[in-house]
């Protein structure tokens, strides 16, 4: 298809170029979930993938701009940087492909068009836990229309619909008006950003920020933010052989845990947001680790010195470090009071850092651009709401100063074995993102 497609009206020969090219893209989503790019901090092994991405673009003519993190100038000192985390000695490095505005154009709309970022992340949770049942991590199998494999809906099902997008308008002689970025980042799982941060600062930006992460082809425009630590309870390591007693800071930690039960419904009530609402978008804590002992400590069989419970407690925008902080450690000084947890020191530690929530107001123009496009592309009217997890969206919007939309396919198991995308919402999600950069830059 040799045309200026900049021709809204002809969003059916979009629709056919993208049927006809259904296997090509998921054939190359497959080539993307089979190289493993697992997160494993302080390393992660997302260089090959990042390869991939790089060679792939540079195929049908972007120009790329490949960097480490630790290559921008006093980015380890930006309040938003992730400290502990090894880039350039594992070979981690982001990649941005640029496509250029068309510089020929003598309509004077040139300087006037928009310009659009679509940015994902590379790396992906690591292969455990198991048992994968249906097929291995990255041994991609096709089923009943699901694409299994670590990574497939986080999130390089979101990463082929864009390059796809960007590759066939390209190829079909398309020329946008305005710069379309396509960029790949390391290092977002594990409460990272410190890729994404990068890219911000090395002048990535645009006027419209979109970010495929798995949202269920909901478009939104805002996400939740995540606080991270961890809860000590300490006691006196021992064995009750005279038979005295001795608490044991497995069981306080056991109260600490039915005190976040209570923590989080009274959380979840006084937290409302009319961009998150019913049951699923409620606020949630999640607790994840539990030990009692160093990593580097020979365990005894008795009694332990402490107990640890490592935590996740996600809020809406609005909330701030301060007056999360004032809330919870008011709330945990009150629990010490409990007469089971009276025992034992209990004391609250912060962990990797403020997940930040963001919010772009639904009225923004970037925002209206990809409902529109949406609607166009796929007949329907779609879902707008704030995504149900934390994501690095504040890094696109406060650093960036950019307005930022997640949108993303439908799968399941994120995180977990047997992780899944649906295909049918990739090859859709193509055809949308291909939309947005015809509105948005012709």
């Amino acid at each position: 298809m040799k045309k200026d497609m900049r021709n809204f009206h002809e969003i059916e020969d979009l629709k056919d170029l993208i049927k006809s090219n259904k296997k090509k893209i998921i054939d190359w989503l497959r080539e993307a979930i089979s190289i493993p790019s697992e997160n494993k901090p302080p390393a992660g092994n997302e260089s090959k993938f990042q390869r991939f991405i790089s060679e792939e673009c540079k195929n049908i003519g972007l120009e790329v701009d490949e960097y480490f993190p630790t290559d921008i100038s006093d980015i380890e000192d930006h309040p938003f940087w992730l400290r502990g985390r090894g880039y350039s000695e594992y070979n981690r490095f982001n990649v941005d492909a640029v496509w250029d505005g068309d510089v020929s154009d003598t309509s004077g709309e040139t300087e006037d068009a928009r310009s659009i970022i679509f940015s994902g992340h590379g790396d992906v949770a690591p292969r455990e836990p198991g048992p994968w049942k249906i097929t291995s991590p990255f041994d991609p199998l096709l089923e009943g229309g699901k694409l299994y494999g670590r990574g497939s809906a986080d999130m390089k099902g979101g990463l082929a619909a864009a390059f796809w997008a960007i590759k066939l308008l390209k190829e079909s002689g398309f020329r946008p008006k305005g710069r379309v970025v396509f960029e790949s980042v390391v290092d977002e799982e594990y409460a990272g950003g410190n890729g994404t941060l990068a890219a911000r600062l090395r002048g990535f930006n645009a006027d419209l920020a979109v970010v495929p992460e798995p949202t269920g082809m909901q478009i939104c425009p805002a996400s939740m933010g995540a606080f991270l630590g961890d809860i000590f309870v300490r006691g006196q390591a021992g064995m009750p052989y005279t038979g005295h007693e001795i608490p044991n800071p497995v069981y306080g930690i056991g109260r600490v845990i039915e005190r976040f039960k209570i923590f989080e419904e009274e959380w979840s009530e006084s937290n409302k947001h009319p961009l998150f609402p019913g049951e699923g978008k409620k606020l949630r804590v999640v607790l994840y680790g539990l030990s009692s002992a160093e990593k580097t400590e020979f365990i005894q069989m008795g009694i332990p010195s402490f107990s640890k419970l490592s935590w996740i407690v996600w809020c809406y925008p609005g909330m701030d470090e301060k007056t999360f902080y004032s809330r919870f450690l008011k709330y945990w000084d009150e629990c010490k009071r409990d007469g089971e947890l009276q025992k034992y020191d209990v004391t609250v530690e912060k962990t990797y850092h403020f997940v930040r929530p963001f919010e772009t107001p639904i009225d923004n123009e970037g925002v209206k651009l990809v409902i529109q496009a949406f609607k166009s592309f796929s007949g329907k009217e779609p879902s707008v709401e704030g995504a149900p997890f934390s994501c690095d969206l504040g890094v696109y919007g406060e650093v960036g100063h950019m307005p930022s939309v997640l949108l993303g396919p439908r799968g399941e198991n994120l995180h977990g074995a047997d992780e899944y995308v649906l295909v049918d919402d990739v090859i859709n999600l193509t055809g949308i993102f291909a939309t947005i950069i015809l509105l948005g830059t012709g």
